[in-house]
């Protein structure tokens, strides 16, 4: 190509840049450091949603000139897009320009453990980023990061090896009417409450139930598309729901783990099918909700499925909380088979065909007066909790093995502020080991268990 083609080439790539300058107009001076912002000057618009402020940000080249974005005069959201994606601007630039959108938050969990048999503990347990960008009036994005025993790399048994950091939740939704909304994305699957609230600083006790960390493989969650939403039902009813296609579960099902080893891969499905997940709640008034969820998908290629079903309930009554879920699982027989040739994970075990589950919970909130006006200002509207949750799974229901579990376990919280609790709980648990189905109010749970003792710290950020 000549040299006069490639000037002509450039000037054609520079003539939109070119012009924008020139309708900007001259850029004002740089305010000075402790001036106030105009976030903080003025009023919030209503429904703007919160702001994140980034010292520096506003002027990222060390230009003088701001960024352009909705707020600025003059400058359409139209406009502020088309700035934001030209092939020239820096991505401090970009991220300076969605600032007043996004919003960064999280939460954090730390434990000691003191078991029966075994050696007391320290645990970093997990510390998620939560990220919120409000894109446009009905486009927003959600992100969840988890940093679990504190990432990469983690020691186990004096050796170093690959920790735990997951994409738990990342989803952009578009709402289409107020009561539908298209979702797609990393979703959390939708059956039962606790794995779509499975936030530590929002629970009372310190271990999640364990049929729903195994039949219901909390945190579960799927890359999918789908739909929620929701509407009142007359005066005081109130209708929720979500619906979901994801890649689903693989064969890799086994007793004890349930399904936790078997959530699906965020890079390709196993298989062809689809599966079909959602969830249906009502509340008849503030308090009370009830849920009915569902799951069903193939895990192989030879189209054996999965089919579950899920009831959940949730009860206030002034300082009582009643909650309590069931889930029951069916699963066509086969074996852990149908990855690549050569994988690890065609091991050919038999699949169990049935899993079980449930949790029955009370939380009571009370306080102690003389201890709370000892405490400081911020602190006098706080309170504690006792709490009581008697659980089972059951990850084979043809054979009694030790993945049948019954668990006991009693609690009592302190919680000073609404996003910080200390909380303490003390579990005895039996196992179907010894071939006899473990419940208690059989002798042998009082004579057989092992017993645990947790004290946690959670909070909101």
């Amino acid at each position: 190509m000549s040299r006069r083609h490639h000037l002509l080439l450039l000037s054609l790539l520079l003539a939109p840049l070119t012009g924008l300058a020139q309708d900007e107009g001259t850029a004002p001076a740089r305010p000075a450091e402790d001036a106030p912002r105009a976030s903080d000057t003025g009023k919030q618009q209503q429904g703007e949603g919160p702001r994140l402020d980034l010292e520096g940000l506003e002027d990222p080249a060390g230009t003088g000139t701001p960024v352009p974005n909705a707020d600025t005069p003059g400058v359409a959201e139209k406009d502020t897009f088309t700035e934001r994606l030209q092939p020239t601007t820096t991505l401090a630039q970009r991220a300076a320009a969605i600032l007043d959108r996004t919003t960064l938050g999280g939460y954090a969990e730390h434990d000691f453990l003191l078991p029966k048999d075994g050696t007391s503990t320290f645990r970093n347990h997990r510390y998620v980023l939560f990220v919120y960008s409000h894109i446009s009036e009905r486009i927003s994005t959600a992100t969840e990061i988890e940093f679990e025993f504190a990432g990469s790399p983690l020691k186990r048994e004096g050796v170093l090896g690959a920790g735990e950091v997951l994409l738990e939740f990342s989803v952009v939704d578009l709402m289409l009417t107020e009561w539908l909304t298209l979702r797609a994305g990393v979703i959390l699957v939708p059956v039962g409450a606790y794995n779509l609230r499975h936030d530590a600083p929002a629970q009372e006790l310190a271990e999640r139930p364990i049929a729903y960390t195994t039949v219901v493989p909390t945190t579960w969650f799927e890359s999918g598309a789908g739909f929620l939403g929701g509407f009142d039902l007359g005066q005081d009813w109130r209708l929720s729901y979500e619906v979901y296609a994801v890649n689903g579960l693989d064969a890799k099902i086994l007793d004890g783990q349930g399904f936790r080893a078997a959530r699906g891969s965020h890079l390709k499905d196993n298989n062809n099918d689809k599966a079909l997940t959602g969830r249906v709640s009502v509340s008849p008034f503030l308090g009370l909700e009830a849920g009915l969820s569902g799951y069903t998908g193939a895990y192989d290629l030879e189209g054996r499925r999965v089919s579950m079903v899920n009831a959940d309930v949730f009860w206030r009554l002034g300082p009582l909380d009643l909650t309590g879920e069931a889930v029951r699982a069916f699963i066509d027989p086969g074996y852990v088979q149908g990855f690549p040739e050569g994988s690890t994970a065609n091991t050919r075990d038999r699949v169990p065909t049935g899993m079980t589950g449930f949790y029955g919970q009370a939380n009571y909130r009370f306080r102690i007066e003389p201890f709370f006006r000892a405490l400081p200002n911020e602190w006098r509207e706080g309170h504690f909790t006792a709490s009581v949750r008697y659980e089972e799974k059951n990850t084979d229901t043809e054979f009694i093995t030790e993945g049948d579990v019954a668990r006991l376990t009693l609690g009592l919280n302190f919680r000073p502020l609404p996003p910080y609790v200390i909380k303490n709980s003390f579990h005895w648990q039996k196992t179907g080991a010894n071939g006899q189905q473990p419940h208690v109010w059989t002798g042998n749970f009082w004579k057989e268990n092992s017993w645990e003792y947790i004290a946690s710290v959670a909070y909101l950020f």
